[in-house]
């Protein structure tokens, strides 16, 4: 019992569970007794279920009812006769509860909702008749066979009803709106569905075919209604309403390809409008190249413009992809028309204004310089002032007394605060003393697991898939372990006050070894609160001359300031207050216009404006810094906004959102993704986004954005208006909902966003079919899921991401292997994925364009066929398999395979990165002998976890070896690896000591060679614990 309860509190999971069926359909509803039809019982139980999800709070005898079915249900192959009562007359009381939902609702459909817009309920009732049509057709009583035309043309009709709803400039732009019309007639179908498919009295045809003919003839009378609104709107004011002050131009550059594609590809689908959509798509060209030349001109209304655009581009949008019918696209097309034509008539008026002289703009987008070819300058690259208060607090840490002590840093925001912290984190004689180091964020809303997990991580002995497995006490045992009887230290950065570390520090132990707590804070009394015996050292602001010389560190880096600047550039850094994060900010704004007197000017000026009184000050300087970006990089900083403060953003998932909101300009030769990327590397250059974690080739893997940056955000963006559409369920680009928060609703509201590009899902939904423009779909699945065929036909879908692991649908084996025109696929990527047969492996062949593939085998087979693919996970086979040449990164995890199969991967010519996890070699001698040839460029190498195998190495292999990363082995390290000119970081985790020793003796030949970059190399100093493990020497890896 309490397994189907738990069951019934997720409707998606119940209808989803075969068993479900299986258990009780087959047994009992197919009874004649009950049924009027066959699948009659299965239809009020269907009805049913649909009712719990989108209507449970108006009626909780359905809810009951439910439960005791499905209890009955379970017991009734174990006692039929006396459940087969039960069963029979829970059914009774069913059919006669659901009567009421077969009209629409007249209050809110959720108790934690307060208020459901009219449109909103409409469309929640619209999607509950269409799924009642749906379940019919599977059914297919036999009295529909004369009427299912009739009941085709009526399902259209409401699905252009959901369209129109969803068509909001036009539903709302009269205070004459249908939706009285519309409930009406909807109500009336319900009534026919209700009374001719739900009822227990046998049906008569004649009948239903009068009542389908008076429906039919009602819908038309509604369309009827709904030309008559759009004439009235097309009456109004063409110009559009303001929504979000926020532009980017490439939304239009978007639209312009779904034109394109919609005359090209579905000329059929818009007989009789061709012409108007041709028309539509050259004045969008012009308005677009119009956009382009005035963007270059800081006109005062260039905003109100670029807002008409979006709100405009959008909307045609929408209704280009919902396919409405055709008379309504001719109601539609000339009142886009309409407002294309006010808003080019604004900008012609804006460019008469600049051209007579009538207003002044400020060119300083046009003496942008181009971005130095340099790598990306963070906060923490150059410091100043800090150097006294870190070998003060250095000493606090690895000196003073035995027991556990707090050592605190706090200061005002923006001061360097965690800057001092990663740099003592970091500082070589800190590694050498403690055993074990761990980095946690705690913030204003701390979360105890998310601290713990964060440690857990830092401390490399957990992996974070096992880590979220995890339950509290778990996690709370783990963390003990991890840390008991080790010199640790953990920095705690960004607490704010002491009930956040009364809430998790009594889980840390003090066994009087010198371990530390290291705060950094904003308020003092936090560190003194903490513990009477903590140590608090305040960070001041910096001087004016500490200013100057970090303002010219950042700008000119090694390089003189011209002595024309030098003058106006102290008064800069004088108006910065002392503010480390200002300075930095203000100074990727001067590097990134010309070295002109003149133009520094502007920038002192702009600064010495908001000064004066301001008790905002500091956030105003920051906000120039928001001011100077390029019209194409102010969505995507303001989108920081919408993540919560403090968090550490994933670089793919943001670039992959930027791409799906339309942020991001196509380039010829590049996707849209590498374009992103080059759109967050430029807002890093600008100082106002940090790099958290870096690959293992040094592309940057996670990021943040500092406090008050963040703040600026969230400000900018409520004042604009852009986090309120960026998190409206109307915009069409970006949807998501874990299984936590999922409810039938958001289908409903899912059916509206037929622009849809990147998805997040806790499950695979038969709607997403309707998604034609999706472009990244996230399923964040725990169990198993099937990968449906029409995922594979989806010509834009490039990525396929799956928390849990997934596997192609017999249906996509049955048309990959036996369809000859089976549909050439898009997809880049494709995560965790199961492939158990070589009918599977012929899919993959229908995705000629993959470059990243993550899998799991239980076989051998070839992928070499793939060769585009780029990057390769692989986890399971027992045996080689055949590789693309292509391919620059390879992991290998419980890999099963002979020594002398390395050669081949020894031989892919593009290999930059191999990490080798879990693997077991075979073979008589357990020898990894590279040969001259080998690795040629190979540049990043990880072995874990790997046993009782010797390592040999030519000295013609590895030629450009950057970085070696060993875990958890004892494959001690060829006495070659001296040689290697390119060498920059060796890291041990966890190995022997004989491994920790080749390590060293390779430092020491690296030296002697004038290798002084290997220099940076850190050992953590061997733990003096008894463990089952051996006693281990640690050299930091980078971050991966």
């Amino acid at each position: 019992m309490a397994t189907w309860k738990l069951k019934l509190k997720n409707t998606q999971l119940l209808l989803q569970n075969p068993d479900f069926e299986v258990l009780w359909y087959h047994e009992f509803m197919k009874n004649k007794n009950f049924e009027t039809f066959p699948g009659h019982a299965s239809l009020i139980v269907f009805a049913a279920l649909h009712i719990k999800a989108k209507f449970i709070s108006l009626d909780d005898q359905v809810n009951s009812l439910l439960e005791n079915l499905a209890f009955s249900a379970f017991y009734y192959q174990f006692e039929r006769r006396q459940n087969y009562k039960k069963i029979s007359k829970i059914l009774l009381l069913l059919l006669q509860e659901i009567g009421v939902f077969f009209t629409v609702p007249k209050q809110q459909l959720s108790k934690s909702t307060t208020y459901n817009p009219p449109d909103e309920i409409l469309d929640i009732f619209i999607d509950f008749l269409l799924h009642i049509l749906k379940k019919i057709h599977r059914i297919h009583p036999y009295f529909i066979v004369s009427v299912e035309g009739s009941i085709e043309v009526l399902r259209n009709k409401l699905g252009f009803l959901l369209n129109f709803l969803g068509d909001t400039p036009c539903l709302h732009s009269s205070e004459v709106n249908p939706l009285t019309h519309i409930e009406a007639v909807l109500n009336e179908f319900g009534s026919f569905l209700y009374s001719f498919f739900f009822v227990r009295n046998q049906v008569q045809a004649p009948r239903m075919d009068l009542e389908l003919s008076n429906l039919l003839r009602n819908f038309e009378l509604v369309e009827a209604k709904i030309k008559e609104h759009c004439i009235v709107v097309s009456n109004m004011p063409s110009c559009t309403t303001r929504k979000t002050a926020v532009f980017s131009l490439f939304i239009v550059d978007s639209l312009l390809d779904d034109l394109t594609h919609l005359l090209n590809h579905k000329a059929d689908q818009i007989v009789g409008v061709n012409d108007q959509i041709v028309t539509l798509h050259e004045e969008l060209i012009l308005l677009r190249s119009s956009l382009t030349d005035i963007t270059l001109q800081q006109h005062p209304q260039l905003e109100e413009v670029l807002i008409q655009t979006t709100d405009i581009a959008y909307e045609i949008e929408y209704i280009i992809n919902s396919f409405p019918p055709v008379w309504y696209l001719t109601l539609r097309l000339p009142q886009f028309m309409d407002k294309i034509k006010c808003i080019m008539m604004g900008i012609k008026e804006m460019k008469k204004n600049i051209d007579t002289g009538i207003v002044e703009v400020e060119n300083y987008p046009t003496e942008q310089v181009s971005s130095q070819e340099k790598g990306p300058l963070i906060l923490e690259d150059i410091v100043v002032g800090f150097d006294n208060k870190e070998i003060e607090i250095a000493e606090q840490l690895v000196r003073g007394p035995e027991h556990l002590q707090i050592i605190s840093i706090f200061g005002m925001p923006g001061v360097g605060k965690t800057t001092l912290a990663k740099k003592l984190y970091n500082n070589p004689s800190i590694l050498y003393h403690f055993d074990k180091r761990a980095w946690c964020v705690v913030s204003q809303s701390h979360n105890k697991r998310n601290i713990f997990a964060d440690i857990l991580r830092s401390v490399k002995e957990h992996d974070k898939e096992r880590i979220m497995e995890m339950d509290d006490e778990s996690l709370v045992e783990a963390l003990y372990k991890s840390i008991i009887k080790r010199r640790y230290l953990i920095v705690v950065d960004d607490i704010w006050d002491v009930n956040s570390w009364n809430d998790f520090g009594r889980y840390f132990p003090d066994d009087k070894n010198g371990s530390r707590i290291l705060f950094t804070t904003r308020h003092k009394e936090v560190g003194l609160k903490a513990s009477h015996h903590s140590v608090i050292n305040e960070l001041p602001i910096l001087s004016e001359v500490e200013c100057w010389e970090l303002l010219q560190r950042k700008v000119f880096q090694k390089k003189h300031c011209p002595q024309e600047l030098v003058d106006i550039g102290k008064q800069i850094a004088t108006n910065c207050q002392g503010l480390p994060l200002a300075v930095v900010v203000i100074a990727a704004v001067l590097e990134k216009i010309e070295m002109k007197e003149h133009l520094w000017h502007k920038v002192a000026t702009s600064l010495s404006s908001v000064i004066s009184e301001d008790p905002n000050k500091f956030s105003n300087i920051l906000e120039l810094s928001y001011k100077h970006l390029p019209m194409h990089l102010k969505p995507c900083f303001l989108y920081f906004g919408a993540f919560k403060e403090d968090e550490e953003m994933s670089v793919k998932e943001l670039t992959r959102r930027w791409v799906g909101e339309g942020f991001i300009k196509k380039e010829e030769g590049k996707s849209s993704e590498d374009v992103a990327y080059e759109y967050l590397v430029d807002l890093i250059d600008r100082s106002l986004i940090q790099v958290s974690k870096r690959t293992s080739l040094g592309r940057v893997k996670t990021c943040s954005v500092h406090d008050l940056l963040h703040d600026m955000c969230l400000r900018i963006g409520e004042q604009q208006n852009f986090l309120k559409e960026v998190k409206s369920l109307k915009r069409p680009k970006i949807y998501g909902w874990s299984d936590k928060n999922f409810s039938m609703s958001d289908l409903t509201q899912l059916k509206r966003l037929v622009n849809v590009r990147y998805l997040v899902t806790p499950f695979i939904v038969p709607l997403m079919e309707r998604f034609h423009k999706l472009e990244f779909l996230n399923v964040r699945n725990v169990t198993e899921v099937e990968i449906p065929d029409f995922l594979l036909e989806m010509v834009n879908l490039r990525h396929m991401i799956f928390r849990g692991s997934s596997r192609f649908s017999n249906s996509c084996i049955r048309q990959a292997t036996t369809d000859e025109i089976f549909r050439i696929n898009n997809l880049h990527s494709i995560s965790n994925l199961k492939i158990s047969n070589k009918m599977e492996v012929e899919i993959l062949r229908c995705s000629p364009n993959l470059r990243k593939l993550k899998c799991f085998l239980n076989f051998t087979f070839d992928l070499g066929y793939l060769n585009r693919l780029e990057s390769l996970k692989l986890s399971g086979p027992r045996n080689y398999i055949s590789l693309p040449l292509n391919l620059r990164k390879l992991t290998l995890r419980r890999f099963y395979m002979y020594l002398e199969k390395m050669k081949i991967i020894g031989r892919l010519p593009n290999l930059v990165v191999l990490k080798l996890r879990l693997c077991c070699f075979k073979g008589k001698k357990k020898q990894w002998n590279t040969t001259e040839g080998e690795f040629q460029q190979l540049k990043f190498l990880e072995v874990s976890s790997v046993h009782d195998t010797e390592w040999n190495a030519s000295s013609g292999s590895f030629p450009r070896l950057e970085q070696l990363v060993l875990k958890y082995c004892n494959l001690e390290i060829p006495s070659n690896f001296g040689d290697i000119p390119t060498l920059k970081m060796i890291g041990v985790h966890y190995c022997k000591q004989s491994v920790v020793e080749s390590a060293m003796q390779i430092q020491e030949e690296q030296q002697d060679m004038g290798n002084e970059e290997l220099q940076t190399i850190s050992f953590v100093k061997i733990s003096k614990a008894k463990t089952a493990k051996e006693n281990t020497i640690s050299v930091n890896a980078p971050n991966e």
